[in-house]
């Protein structure tokens, strides 16, 4: 009988070893648990490139600049211009170590036409001396310098946008601020639920006539938003206050195209 137990308890104490070993045998081939991230948590804990708009949310930055379509350069600057030094920034010049190129470039409904006029020097060519003088108000151009960079050694290039206007430029008699306020306030019911990620930069042109009254107002660069488009049109149809024209160079004057920006910024 004793010798039947010492059997049995051998049998028992094998068979708990064996089980033991294949367990830690298969321990070892078990591949830790992956842990994922589902879409709900990505959008619970993960950076949002935008914050969704909430509805009936008005979104404020609602940029507007009243002014020309570029950089204004008067037209009597340019005229008598002789000199890269006349029309151009005078800290681009002096960060050039070489200038190797000198292009007048016109642009027309925002698309650029090189004009094939190359100058090497700082002195315009008599080519390009005589194209300026045919530039008139709201033409817009650029003079583009190509050149050898002095500080970094390196090939670098310029180029600023301008447009022609008057010497005296048209003025609200209200002031730009006050104009500027009247849009943002008169425009908020519009803007409500305006998704940044859709909004584009619009453009309203209109021109100041040499009497001061307003014509030619049309939408150059919808935002996206026909409602919003439409709200700035009726407003400067129905803009109050009045415009004070423009003057060139002998005080006389002139009509000035001007561009309402608004929606996002933009070029």
């Amino acid at each position: 009988m004793k010798k039947q137990v010492l059997i049995f308890g051998i049998v028992i104490i094998a068979f708990a070893l064996t089980a033991f070993t294949i367990f830690k045998n298969d321990s070892k081939e078990v591949t830790p648990t992956q842990i994922t991230t589902t879409e709900t948590e990505d959008i619970i804990y993960g950076p949002l490139e935008y914050e969704p708009i909430n509805k009936n949310e008005v979104f404020e930055d609602f940029i507007y600049e009243i002014g020309t379509r570029f950089m204004p350069i008067k037209k009597s600057v340019v005229l008598n211009a002789k000199t890269l030094n006349d029309v151009y920034d005078i800290n681009i010049i002096n960060s050039m170590k070489t200038l190797e190129a000198v292009r007048l470039i016109k642009v027309v409904n925002d698309r650029q036409q090189d004009l094939n006029l190359v100058g090497t020097t700082t002195n315009f060519t008599k080519e390009q001396l005589n194209y300026l003088q045919t530039l008139d108000y709201g033409d817009n151009i650029i003079f583009r310098t190509e050149f050898i960079d002095k500080y970094s050694g390196s090939y670098n290039y310029s180029t600023p946008h301008h447009t022609i206007v008057p010497d005296v430029q048209a003025q609200y008699s209200e002031g730009s601020k006050a104009l500027k306020t009247y849009f943002k306030n008169q425009t908020e019911a519009v803007r409500k639920d305006v998704d940044p990620k859709q909004l584009k930069a619009g453009k309203l042109y209109f021109t100041v006539t040499k009497t001061g009254h307003i014509k030619n107002i049309h939408l150059d660069y919808s935002s996206n938003y026909p409602k919003v488009d439409n709200q700035l049109i009726k407003l400067m149809q129905e803009l109050p206050g009045t415009w004070i024209p423009a003057k060139d160079k002998n005080g006389k004057t002139v009509d000035q195209e001007l561009v309402v920006s608004f929606g996002l910024i933009g070029c």
